[in-house]
């Protein structure tokens, strides 16, 4: 304090010269401001990436699927039972196959637009940044050069997160929805010049996020979506949902019926009105269903209509846990119109007249009909409609708004990324059988073949493994583990312990099955079969193997293996969630006790594991799980 003062005199007396102003930090990789000033800057930014349709089919028996020849326009040969389009005269069908439910489904036309999102988030000499796709999913090999692009302009690599929404109504980036079970010369549903439009979309939606960076204050809020509405959930839950089954607006079809319908939203908001919306949710994005021929983004596309009509700026979705299997399709929504209405149930004259409607008697005709509580009841969506994609997207941006009102303003310090490899044996027969044809764009003829790495190659996985990358990410007090594929949501959310009912279903068969809420699909004639006898057949004596899970059900073979929310500091991100379909997309990750390795894409059946034939190995979720532990180790 002297000092300081004694310094005063002596400008006082000799005169000094004003202090020269901090000169500004030098701007970061595509221009990001990278100064330490205690302020959030993020800019949003989107590329449309949706497809030319340029060759079409009559669709003649209405099936939604192209039941003629790839090499026959006329339709005229054996079995081509549908004629095209040959706009270019090549001889050969150049469709737009669309990537979800089953192979062959040209799209005809575009219902609504798709597009790649960016946001670029900066503070404190850090920064992130997300792109999130309206595809099935991307591979690595078409997500890489991006980040290389992106690098070669000073980007760290490391900092970019780039997911698909899992849609099942946009372009096949996968090459499994063109013609892959002709065995003799499978097809991909791949179009190689529409894939590197999707490349050059991540860059150049990162660089216009970068040019559009400005400062921001945040703001995050959380909801599960079973506290929004008691029609979101069935009688076993706590609800009304006439489907059963069914928790937190998702529709959980394979055992144990555990979801993830917490609704995470991100908000950065200007001084000149709102730059971005950011939601997190599980919901996959197929509720259009499979009787659908039109390009679209599905439920997302909606969400973010809404979102960018009532705030402004751009709206992107970060997909969460989808695994096994976290939809709606299936159940029943409440309706709500294009324009936002909830559609509810009204008294008809008849109604009101006749005493035994409990829910309109006595009432004036177009009053609500209650139930047996006073409760309102919907109009439910029809299923597999747009209305019911309308309706969905409508109640997460409603849900999204109503959470941001409660929410709480943040700081992104400290901004951290950490990304570790790990290697998946390409164990599944279908992967085996259809990798090497190069129907994929996962680069199977790059699999690692290096037993240190591989371990499996000696007898599991002949073809070797394929590389793959999670990431850990911090922002203030959220954190993010990243997943590529489609997690099951107990891995990152837990088990519910916390409840009897679970403890009891969990570990004895005999409390499981039809009446039960988290195992109804349970086959009681295995009650007396020890589990591990039943992870690789269909059958065994009279008990369906493919109808039962694993009891005591767990998340790895190692007991002590957390769930991975539990790798973030609740004191320190009380914020948090998975990301899917990052980095790269290589199908469900289930808990390795509960993985049947009988199944596969050729087999004839699977039962209640689905999800086991659209996943690359046993030890998919295993290898992730010790990955997310070495990052722990730094971390």
């Amino acid at each position: 304090m002297r000092s300081a003062a004694l310094l005063v005199l002596a400008c006082l007396a000799v005169g000094c010269s004003p202090a020269e102003p901090e000169p500004p930090a030098p701007p970061g990789p595509l221009g990001i401001v990278l100064a330490d000033d205690g302020l959030t800057r993020a800019g949003a930014a989107v590329v449309d990436i949706t497809p030319e349709i340029t060759e079409t089919y009559t669709d003649l028996n209405g099936d939604y699927a192209f039941d003629g020849c790839l090499d026959d326009p006329e339709a005229v040969g054996e079995d081509c039972d549908e004629p095209f389009d040959d706009v270019n005269g090549n001889g050969w069908f150049d469709a737009t196959f669309i990537g979800g439910f089953g192979p062959l489904r040209p799209a005809l036309d575009v219902h609504d637009p798709i597009s790649a999102r960016a946001l670029l988030v900066a503070e404190a000499g850090e920064y992130i940044a997300f792109v999130t796709l309206d595809i099935v999913g991307l591979g690595s090999p078409r997500i890489h050069p991006a980040r290389d692009a992106l690098a070669a302009s000073g980007f760290d690599p490391d900092r970019l997160i780039v997911s698909s929404s899992h849609n099942h109504q946009g372009p096949d980036t996968m090459g499994l929805w063109g013609d892959p079970y002709d065995f003799s010369d499978p097809i991909s549903g791949i179009v190689p010049a529409y894939s590197e439009q999707v490349t050059a979309a991540i860059e150049q939606a990162v660089r216009d996020a970068a040019a559009s960076m400005e400062v921001v204050d945040l703001r995050i809020a959380t909801v599960p979506m079973r506290d929004r509405s008691v029609w979101f959930s069935s009688a076993e839950f706590g609800g009304k949902n006439p489907v059963s089954r069914t928790h937190g607006m998702v529709h959980d079809i394979r055992d144990p019926i555990v979801v993830s319908d917490q609704l995470l939203v991100l908000q950065g908001v200007a001084e000149a009105g709102t730059v971005f919306t950011m939601t997190s949710w599980s919901g996959h994005p197929e509720v259009r269903g499979s009787d659908n021929d039109g390009i679209s983004a599905d439920w997302p596309g909606v969400t973010r209509d809404v979102l960018e009509a009532q705030v402004g700026g751009v709206a992107l979705h970060l997909p969460e846990s989808l695994g096994g299997m976290m939809s709606a399709l299936g159940a029943d929504l409440p309706l709500v119109t294009d324009e936002g209405v909830h559609v509810m149930q009204t008294c008809s004259a008849e109604e009101v007249a006749d005493a035994d409607d409990a829910g309109c008697f006595g009432k004036a005709v177009g009053d609500p009909r209650t139930d047996a509580d006073g409760d309102v009841l919907p109009v439910w969506a029809e299923r597999d409609s747009w209305e019911f994609v309308t309706s969905h997207g409508w109640h997460i941006a409603e849900a999204a708004l109503a959470a941001l009102e409660t929410g709480e303003t943040i700081s992104a310090v400290p901004l951290r990324t950490e990304v570790e490899s790990f290697y998946v044996p390409i164990q599944n027969l279908a992967y085996q059988l259809l990798g090497p044809s190069g129907i994929f764009d996962l680069g199977f003829e790059d699999a690692v073949v290096e037993p240190r790495l591989c371990p499996e190659i000696d007898n599991v996985a002949p073809s070797g493994c394929i590389e793959s990358r999670t990431f850990r990410v911090r922002m203030g007090p959220l954190g993010l583990i990243t997943v590529p594929g489609e997690l099951l949501p107990e891995l990152f959310w837990g088990l519910p312990t916390g409840d009897p009912q679970w403890v009891t279903e969990s570990a004895d068969p005999e409390a499981r099955g039809a009446g039960s809420r988290y195992f109804p699909q349970h086959d009681g004639d295995c009650d007396e079969i020890d589990y591990s006898e039943c992870t690789d057949r269909p059958n065994l004596l009279d008990c369906d193997c493919l109808a039962i899970h694993a009891w005591p059900y767990t998340l790895s073979p190692d007991l002590q293996t957390p769930p991975m929310k539990d790798l973030l500091d609740p004191m320190v991100t009380p914020y948090r969630a998975a990301v899917g379909m990052v980095d790269n997309y290589l199908g469900y990750i289930i808990p390795e006790p509960d993985f049947n390795t009988n199944v596969s894409l050729v087999s004839d059946r699977d039962g209640d594991h689905y999800e086991d034939t659209v996943s690359p190995a046993q030890n998919f979720a295993t290898r992730l799980q010790e990955a997310q532990l070495r990052i722990s180790e730094r971390w």
